[in-house]
C-alpha cells in the first residue's frame, strides 16, 4: 500500500514551506481593499486585498487594528506589511497584516483629513490659545535643518532686521520617518534649556509627501504645548500644513516667518528718533509757555513797584488794627454792662441785703430753724445778724398763727 499525507499534514508542510521563506515574512503589499470587516467579538479585521487580476485574503488581529491612523474603507487603494502563511483549517494561505497606511496622494489626503479632524476636536487649533509674538525679540529660536537653504534664509533675514538678534538652532530631520519625533524634541528643548523668546519651525520647499513630517500628531502636539510662541514656516506661500494650524501664527514661507519674529530695527531706530524729536518739541514748548506766564507774572505792580504794594497793605493793616481795637473796646463795655446788672440782681438777692434791714436767721447747728416746733424750751440757738452772731437759749415758745 502506497504511503499518503493526510490534508492537515499537507497542510502544514506548506505553511512550513512558507514561513520558512523569509522574503515572505515581512514584505510590503500594494492592493485595494474589498470586503473589509471587523468582528465585534474578537476584534480581529478580515478584508481582501485586490488588484486589476488577482486577490488575496487578509487578516489582520485587534493588537494592530487598534493602531491603525485611519479608517480603512472597500475601495481604498493601500499598503499592508505583513506576512503569509498557510490557515490550516481551511487548506488556504492569507496575509497577517502587521502594518496598514494610505497609499499615494489621496491616501494621505484622506489620512490627514481624518487626523485634523481628530486634532481639531480635541483642541488643537483653538484660536483662542494663540499665544501673541512679543513686539522686541533678541533672541529667536529655530527648529530646522543645519544643511536646508530655509535656515541660511531665516538667518539672513533676521541678521538684516536686527544686528543684534541671538539665533539658537536645534538641527532635526525635516523629512522621512525621523523627522516628526526630531522636530518634536526640538520645540521642547528649546522650551526647557534656553532664552528664547520665540520659536521658528519650518523647512523650505517638497513636494506633499516631503512636508509630511509637518502634518504629524507627534509635531502639533508639541507645538501646541509650546509655553513659546511658535511661527511655522512650511514649503512654500500654496502649502499648509497641521503645523501651521497648531502654530501661534503662521508664514507663507521661512523667509516671511523671520520678518514675524523681530521688529526691524531700523524702522524701530527711525521711530525712536521720531519720538524723541516729538519729545524735544512738546519739552521746547512747554517751556515757552513756562517762560511767558512767568514775564507776565513779572510784569505785575508788585515786582515794578514793591514800596507802593507795601505802603498800601501797611495801610490796609492799620485800619484793620483800629477796626479790631474799636470791637475789643465796644465788647468790654458791653460785657461791663451785663456784669453790672448780673451784680445787681445777685446783690438784691444776697442774704445780707436782708439782714441790714432788720431781719435774723436764726440756726441750731447748720440747721436753719423755720418754725417754732422745730425748738424745745432749753435749745441753744444762733441768731445771725447784720453785723454778727448772737449765742441763745430758749427760754420759751409760743406759736402765732399767720
Amino acid at each position: 500500500m502506497k504511503e499518503y499525507l493526510s490534508v492537515s499534514q499537507l497542510n502544514n508542510y506548506i505553511n512550513r514551506l512558507l514561513v520558512g521563506d523569509t522574503t515572505l515574512q515581512d514584505f510590503w503589499l500594494k492592493g485595494e481593499i474589498s470586503g473589509f470587516r471587523i468582528y465585534q467579538q474578537s476584534g480581529h479585521a478580515y478584508f481582501t486585498l485586490k488588484d486589476e487580476e488577482a486577490t488575496v485574503s487578509c487578516v489582520m488581529f485587534r493588537s494592530r487594528v487598534r493602531r491603525l491612523k485611519f479608517n480603512p474603507e472597500d475601495g481604498m487603494e493601500i499598503l499592508i506589511r505583513g506576512s503569509v502563511a498557510v490557515y490550516a483549517r481551511q487548506g488556504k494561505y492569507q496575509i497577517y497584516a502587521e502594518e496598514m497606511q494610505p497609499y499615494g496622494v489621496g491616501g494621505l489626503f484622506l489620512y490627514l483629513e481624518e487626523l485634523k479632524n481628530k486634532l481639531k476636536a480635541q483642541g488643537y487649533f483653538d484660536l483662542k490659545k494663540k499665544k501673541p509674538i512679543p513686539a522686541l525679540v533678541n533672541r529667536v529660536g529655530v527648529v530646522t535643518s543645519q544643511d536646508g537653504a530655509a535656515f541660511q534664509d531665516i538667518l539672513r533675514v533676521l541678521r538684516q532686521r536686527h544686528p543684534g538678534v541671538e539665533v539658537i538652532l536645534v538641527h532635526s530631520l525635516v523629512q522621512g520617518g525621523d523627522a516628526p519625533l526630531e522636530l518634536a524634541a526640538g520645540i521642547r528643548i528649546l522650551n526647557e534649556h534656553s532664552q528664547a523668546e520665540v520659536i521658528i519651525v519650518g523647512r523650505g520647499g517638497g513636494s506633499f509627501e516631503d512636508l509630511m513630517a509637518f502634518n504629524s500628531e507627534e509635531v502639533v502636539k508639541a507645538i501646541y504645548k509650546s509655553k513659546l510662541p511658535v511661527i511655522s514656516a512650511v514649503g512654500h506661500e500654496v502649502d499648509y500644513s497641521l503645523a501651521d494650524l497648531a502654530a501661534d501664527v503662521r508664514a507663507a514661507t521661512p523667509t516671511q516667518a523671520a520678518q514675524l519674529a523681530v521688529p526691524d530695527m531700523l524702522y524701530v531706530q527711525a521711530g525712536i528718533e521720531d519720538y524723541q524729536q516729538r519729545l524735544l518739541r512738546a519739552a521746547g514748548n512747554r517751556i515757552n509757555q513756562c517762560s511767558e506766564t512767568l514775564d507776565r507774572v513779572m510784569m505785575r505792580r508788585v515786582w515794578r513797584e514793591p514800596g507802593i504794594v507795601l505802603e498800601k497793605s501797611e495801610e490796609a493793616l492799620a485800619t484793620l488794627q483800629s477796626e479790631l481795637l474799636d470791637a475789643v473796646v465796644e465788647n468790654w463795655k458791653l460785657k461791663k454792662h451785663e456784669f453790672s446788672v448780673i451784680v445787681t440782681a445777685l446783690d438784691k438777692l444776697s442774704p445780707l441785703k436782708v439782714l441790714s434791714r432788720g431781719y435774723a436767721l436764726v440756726r441750731q447747728g447748720n440747721k436753719i430753724v423755720r418754725q417754732v416746733e422745730e425748738v424745745k424750751p432749753g435749745t441753744r440757738l444762733q441768731i445771725d445778724l447784720f453785723d454778727g452772731i448772737v449765742d441763745a437759749t430758749v427760754v420759751d415758745k409760743e406759736r402765732v398763727e399767720r
